[in-house]
């Protein structure tokens, strides 16, 4: 065999390969990856505005953009994401609660307040920052 017999081979797969490829995804089609989110830059549509890139969920993509879009959104999909590499990101936010019921002065005593109103997959812990308490979660 000659080493054109093997590319042309070769090329043969890669296209059998790109076939079956296509017909998985259009089967199961998955919102999650790499998503580029650009809008209309003028009323007339002659020029376009990079808005970012969003890793994720395309619906949540959306709701990001949603606010920077003029009159539509334009999602283009410019990577995928492997499932079995992704782990969850964690995700932590330092806050203070001003309120007359709550006491500032003790971090514990907030968390013992909040921690009945706290949604599901989040927690509550002490903050390294003065003053303030934690949320985290998982996304």
């Amino acid at each position: 065999m000659t080493i054109y017999e093997d590319i042309d081979r070769l090329r043969r797969e890669v296209e059998e390969k790109a076939a079956l490829l296509k017909a998985m995804e259009s089967e199961h089609y998955d919102v999650n990856g790499i998503w580029k989110f650009s809008t209309e830059g003028d009323c007339e549509g002659r020029s376009k505005k990079e808005l970012g890139t969003y890793e994720g969920n395309l619906f949540d993509g959306i709701r990001l953009y949603n606010r920077s879009s003029y009159y539509s959104l334009t999602c283009e999909r410019v990577g995928y994401l492997s499932p079995t590499n992704k782990s969850p990101a964690k995700k932590k936010a330092h806050f203070q609660v001003r309120d007359n019921a709550i006491r500032k002065d003790n971090n514990q005593e907030i968390i013992k307040q909040l921690l009945p109103s706290v949604p599901d997959g989040c927690a509550l812990s002490k903050s390294n920052y003065y003053g303030c308490i934690a949320l985290e979660w998982e996304e």
